[in-house]
């Protein structure tokens, strides 16, 4: 005997067959899809559970970006800044 399907899988499969009543060429890819665009309706057809309707707000992505990617004040210098120190210092 097999799992319960979730929640997800009935509303996808619920999309799928809605699809297909519209459209015979309607591919299980498109439900899937169509379900991500739909998942707000998700809790409200099926037996919903109490965390599906108690969503947290999502945060906003912060940057991974750490300071050892930047580069390294050196090498931000432009070519020419750095061929000119050379010939001050060949000079000399």
């Amino acid at each position: 005997m097999g799992k319960k399907p979730s929640e997800w899988n009935m509303f996808v499969k619920k999309v799928f067959e809605e699809g297909r009543k519209k459209n015979p060429n309607f591919k299980f890819e498109d439900a899937l899809k169509e379900a991500s665009d739909r998942k707000g309706e998700m809790g409200k057809s099926s037996s919903s559970s109490p965390m599906a309707e108690t969503v947290a707000p999502s945060k906003s992505k912060k940057s991974r970006k750490s300071s050892k990617s930047r580069k390294s004040k050196k090498s931000r210098k432009s070519k020419k800044s750095r061929k000119s120190r050379k010939s001050r210092k060949s000079k000399s």
